[in-house]
């Protein structure tokens, strides 16, 4: 990275910071504020990773090929749509009370976050760590663990925000997976919009009830359900990185970049 890409870099954190203060500041009761200010900052996050990794010649950027591996982005835009309490708002146990504009809105919200985590962590983290990586042994699961392992640490910022430990430890655990899972579909569609949209699909189907409603959408059924889910694309996305070989994410770089 070049001292003028550097540059770029610290002013997107420092304007995205700024745009973080300025929202606590003049914070409004509305419900549809701070997902205005959300989506904001991260479609302003999200155009500074689009100019930082067509800086680096990262391919990611593309058009998914959609062919190549299929069970990996199908399994895991499953598990997102997964995520979304079919059985409780069926019975009743849970609901959403919003509007439909501010269902629209939250849904927007998802999507700017997606988006941004996904061209943050994936389309420029992810082939970072595939550089540094390069020339070890099983070096694309190292790169996927190292980038995931980043992505989830982050999140240990929740604690200043008033999140309790246990919830920021639980949701640390999940983004993990959430990483290593969208660094699967990105090796195996060869672009990181499939990614922006299982995450976006993901967090919408997870926060919608307790963001815009109330209720339980746990029960045993669909607890044992996500968990022979979770488990069963585990194995197939752990396969998939284990017989990855490093030639194969070439796509990602430059020639220069690969010698």
């Amino acid at each position: 990275m070049t001292k003028r890409d550097r540059i770029l870099f610290g002013a997107a954190v420092g304007i995205l910071v700024l745009c973080e203060i300025a929202g606590r500041l003049f914070r409004s009761d509305a419900l549809w504020f701070p997902m205005a200010e959300t989506i904001l900052t991260r479609l302003i996050g999200a155009a500074v990773f689009v100019v930082l990794i067509c800086r680096m010649g990262y391919g990611v950027l593309g058009s998914p090929d959609l062919r190549r591996h299929r069970a990996v982005p199908l399994l895991s835009l499953l598990v997102a749509v997964n995520n979304f309490p079919w059985i409780g708002l069926f019975t009743g146990r849970a609901r959403i009370d919003a509007s439909v504009g501010t269902i629209l809105l939250f849904a927007c919200e998802c999507i700017a976050v997606g988006l941004f985590e996904e061209l943050a962590f994936r389309g420029f983290l992810l082939p970072y760590c595939l550089m540094l990586t390069r020339g070890r042994r099983h070096a694309v699961l190292l790169a996927a663990v190292l980038s995931s392992s980043v992505f989830a640490l982050v999140h240990l910022v929740n604690l200043f925000s008033g999140a309790s430990p246990g919830a920021v430890v639980m949701q640390i655990g999940y983004s993990f997976l959430i990483g290593g899972m969208c660094a699967c579909v990105l090796l195996a569609s060869r672009s990181v919009w499939p990614c922006a949209a299982i995450h976006a699909v993901y967090n919408f189907c997870g926060t919608v009830v307790p963001r815009l409603g109330e209720g339980n959408g746990w029960d045993p059924v669909t607890i044992t359900l996500t968990v022979l889910l979770g488990i069963f694309t585990a194995s197939v996305l752990l396969r998939f990185l284990w017989k990855t070989d490093e030639r194969e994410t070439d796509f990602l770089f430059t020639p220069s970049q690969t010698n």
